[in-house]
């Protein structure tokens, strides 16, 4: 058993959640269970998204392992529980509700989160179901619109409530190099986590800039500087950008994405207006 603590208060906390629990808990029942604790009472280490069954940690579940591999929790059959004997103090409201019952609660109370699950029509009856799938409906918009996101400041969680929230159908990552050190954000594990909520990625590695070009980078003269020069070079990239008019086309609502969280300060609003000239769509900046 590890003595020591968690390398972050958000582990520790989730220890101390777990630990509460006593006897374990299974993957799903803890992620409702922190879901429930994180929305009623103002929480702010984990953030959640809608899936297959309902409301979803990736960050909570890439904790689980962690603790799990220093030693921290256990798996008993389906349970994940604290390891060793621990006397611990009950500093959580956690509900009574279990399986179901417990997903029910959490569906009842925040509805935005079933607008992915596969459970519904298990968990419940006709007329309740409905409600559910009208819930479903506002997230489904029809307007092509080509919209240009950052992830710089987001959790994974809140960059694909994002999406989700604005009917975003494809993902088109324009970095060089799509690696991160943000969890959820390099290339592999961001196409598995949009895959899971409905979103397709595409990764267009020429529409971006090499790194080097953007490390001596301080003054808006400097960064007004490179935009230019990209944009000098966008007639010569115009397959790609045929490619990404194909996508909007096909998908209707696409969004270009890289790491800056201002459009401005990002080459992603380069690839926008080119667009836009050539074909005048629909653009929003998230």
């Amino acid at each position: 058993m590890n003595n020591t603590q968690p390398t972050y208060k958000r582990q520790r906390f989730l220890l101390a959640f777990i630990r509460q629990l006593g006897g374990g808990v299974s993957s799903t029942d803890l992620q409702k269970l922190v879901f429930l604790h994180t929305m009623e009472d103002n929480s702010e280490f984990y953030e959640f998204l809608p899936y297959m069954y309902g409301s979803y940690s990736f960050q909570l579940a890439e904790d689980i392992d962690i603790l799990r591999r220093d030693g921290f929790l256990a798996v008993d059959g389906t349970k994940i529980k604290a390891a060793g004997d621990y006397v611990h103090e009950s500093p959580y409201n956690i509900p009574s509700e279990r399986g179901n019952n417990l997903i029910r609660k959490a569906y009842r109370a925040y509805p935005y989160y079933t607008v992915n699950s596969e459970m519904i029509s298990r968990l419940f009856g006709k007329q309740e179901a409905e409600l559910f799938m009208s819930e479903r409906q506002k997230y489904r918009q029809s307007v092509q619109t080509l919209f240009t996101i950052g992830y710089e400041g987001h959790s994974i969680e809140a960059f694909i409530n994002e999406l989700i929230q604005n009917g975003v159908k494809l993902l088109c990552d324009v970095r060089k190099n799509p690696l991160s050190r943000k969890f959820g954000f390099s290339k592999g594990k961001l196409e598995r986590i949009t895959g899971t909520v409905g979103i397709k990625y595409v990764h267009i590695p020429d529409l971006g800039i090499e790194s080097d070009k953007r490390a001596t980078l301080e003054t808006a003269e400097d960064y007004a500087n490179l935009f230019s020069a990209f944009g000098k070079t966008l007639p010569n990239l115009d397959r790609h950008l045929e490619y990404v008019y194909t996508l909007l086309s096909s998908n209707v609502r696409i969004a270009l994405m890289c790491y800056e969280r201002e459009a401005p300060m990002c080459h992603r609003h380069v690839i926008r207006d080119y667009i836009k000239r050539a074909h005048e769509v629909r653009s929003i900046d998230l």
